[in-house]
C-alpha cells in the first residue's frame, strides 16, 4: 500500500503544482548575486547569454523557454543576477518521479565559483518537495568540467545517447543523481 500512495504523490506531483521561489541575495565567491525566478520577460537576455557561453549557438529558441515557462508539468526556473544583469540560470521540470534538469549556463566569466553547484541544489531541494525519486540531466561528452561537477554533486553516468546534440552531433551521457 505504501508504494501505492508514493507513486499517486509522485504521478499528482507531475501536474503543474505553482510553488513560489523567494527571489532572495545570496553571497557566492565573495559576490552578492540575486537569486529569482525566471519570467518571459528574460527571454531575450537569457539567449544572449547562451548565444556567450555556446559560442554564438542558440541550444534553446524563444518558443523553447515559452513552452517550459507555461508548462503545465512543476517545473522551476531560476535566474542569476549580477548587477542587475543575468549571468546564468537553471531549469527543471518534474514528470513523474523524475526531476528533469532541462538546461543551465553560466556566463564564463562567472563560472568555477559555485553558481552552478548552488543552482543544482536550489532545484534538488525543489525536486524533493515534488517527491521526486531521481534528477536526471544529459551533458555532452566533451564537457569535463559539466562531467566532474555533476559527479561531484553525486550523479552518476547511466548511459551515452549517440548524437543526441543537434548542433556537432555529439553524443551525451546521460547522468542521474537519487533524491535524498
Amino acid at each position: 500500500m505504501q508504494n501505492y500512495v508514493e507513486k499517486f504523490r509522485s504521478a499528482f506531483s507531475t501536474f503543474h503544482h505553482k510553488e513560489r521561489y523567494v527571489t532572495h541575495e545570496q553571497e557566492i565567491a565573495d559576490k552578492k548575486f540575486i537569486i529569482r525566478e525566471m519570467s518571459t520577460e528574460d527571454i531575450k537576455e537569457l539567449l544572449q547569454l547562451e548565444r556567450t557561453v555556446y559560442a554564438g549557438e542558440l541550444p534553446w529558441t524563444r518558443s523553447a523557454f515559452l513552452a517550459e515557462l507555461y508548462s503545465r508539468y512543476a517545473h522551476l526556473y531560476l535566474c542569476v543576477l549580477y548587477q542587475n544583469k543575468i549571468i546564468g540560470f537553471v531549469g527543471s521540470r518534474a514528470s513523474l518521479d523524475d526531476l528533469h534538469i532541462t538546461h543551465i549556463a553560466i556566463h564564463p566569466d562567472f563560472q568555477k565559483k559555485g553558481i552552478a553547484s548552488f543552482l543544482l541544489k536550489e532545484v534538488e531541494a525543489f525536486g524533493y518537495r515534488q517527491h521526486c525519486q531521481t534528477i536526471s540531466l544529459e551533458v555532452r561528452i566533451s564537457n569535463i568540467d559539466a562531467k566532474r561537477l555533476y559527479r561531484k554533486l553525486g550523479y552518476e553516468a547511466k548511459k551515452r545517447m549517440a548524437n543526441y546534440y543537434r548542433i556537432g552531433n555529439e553524443d551525451a551521457l546521460f547522468m542521474v543523481k537519487k533524491v535524498k
